[in-house]
């Protein structure tokens, strides 16, 4: 084969996947505006993932908000609580916290998913209500 005649098909496979590029760039703005004007975005721009990162820092009255698939590291950073506080609350020994998902620490204790997961919304809520009460040192003397 001649150096022309692979050069010929060179440019010609460069230009048959340009007009791929070209035909997928249009179909994905199509779909794109399809499901603007099916109003989903909009509808569904307060999903978990949004509300968590968009709000600040989350309370007790955000703990059903944890799911089974967040890491320990990523609810103590959500809920601002003290890097070793839920694994002291849930006496958690595994050597992967903080990260280590709710899902995973329930499957390696043989636990219900379900039941970590409440445990651990149940931990969080305990957090908040325990630095809402004011300590013994703050209440004055008599």
């Amino acid at each position: 084969m001649s150096p022309q005649r692979k050069n010929w098909y060179a440019e010609i496979a460069v230009a048959i996947l340009v007009i791929v590029l070209i035909i997928l760039s249009v179909l994905l703005i199509q779909q794109y505006q399809h499901i603007q004007r099916l109003s989903y975005i909009a509808t569904h721009r307060q999903s978990l993932l949004r509300s968590l990162h968009g709000s600040g820092l989350l309370t007790a009255a955000d703990a059903s908000s944890t799911q089974a698939w967040m890491t320990f590291d990523y609810i103590n950073r959500a809920f601002a609580l003290p890097e070793q506080y839920l694994q002291a609350s849930l006496n958690i020994s595994d050597s992967r916290y903080p990260r280590l998902t709710i899902a995973e620490y329930a499957q390696d204790a043989k636990a219900s998913p379900v039941a970590t997961l409440m445990s651990v919304q149940e931990a969080i809520s305990s957090y908040y209500s325990a630095s809402s009460t004011p300590s013994a040192s703050t209440t004055p003397n008599q």
